[in-house]
């Protein structure tokens, strides 16, 4: 779904989108719009921690004959969750193949063996840009497993609370319901492992 899709699929759960369309010139209609891009913001955040952020992959360069750690907050910055690990090489050939002995430490610190080298691919779960009264309407909003349908169930049940509590509760209940589904399988194959740089597990 697009920005505008998802304002519009709100705006219908508040009975407020007259002839299937966004009217401007409607006073109430531009007070649901200025405080949709926060209750979005929040709809996704929630979403991506119940697991249900969109996957992206990043390609990195394995320096040959050591050791080498890399910071992903530069490399991915739209990094949310890199756990379990899934990062692969690739052989002449082009086959991808999983990283034994890759770690990564508090989060973002991908750990890369000795004995890896060349350019190497990691998948990851990743954050969503901000949502804002200048995001254009044709932004494309989606989640893993097609999640983002439930955004405008969340905008809804916060905007409509002083129009019709008991819809706008109806509404939340739906979407809490949502995140307790089955989680979107994880593609491809997962290898290496976790630690923590304070070492508390």
């Amino acid at each position: 779904m697009n920005w505008k899709e998802i304002k519009l699929a709100a705006l219908q759960k508040m009975f407020s989108a007259e002839g299937g369309g966004i009217n401007q010139s409607d006073s109430g209609v531009r007070e649901y719009l200025s405080a949709m891009p926060q209750a979005a913001n929040e709809a996704v955040q929630r979403l991506g921690a119940a697991g249900f952020a969109p996957r992206k992959s990043c390609r990195l360069q394995k320096l040959p004959g050591r050791v080498q750690t890399l910071d992903l907050a530069g490399l991915a910055p739209d990094l949310l969750r890199a756990e379990p690990l899934e990062l692969y090489s690739f052989d002449p050939a082009g086959t991808p193949t999983p990283v034994d002995g890759a770690v990564l430490a508090a989060g973002r610190y991908l750990v890369l063996p000795a004995g890896v080298n060349g350019p190497l691919e990691l998948f990851y779960e990743a954050r969503l840009p901000p949502l804002n009264a200048a995001t254009p309407d044709e932004t494309e909003i989606a989640m893993a497993g097609g999640a983002e349908v439930l955004i405008p169930l969340y905008i809804a049940s916060q905007l409509y609370k002083d129009d019709d509590a008991g819809i706008a509760t109806q509404y939340r209940n739906e979407f809490e319901a949502a995140l307790t589904a089955p989680r979107p399988d994880r593609a491809g194959l997962q290898g290496g492992e976790f630690i923590s740089a304070r070492a508390w597990c």
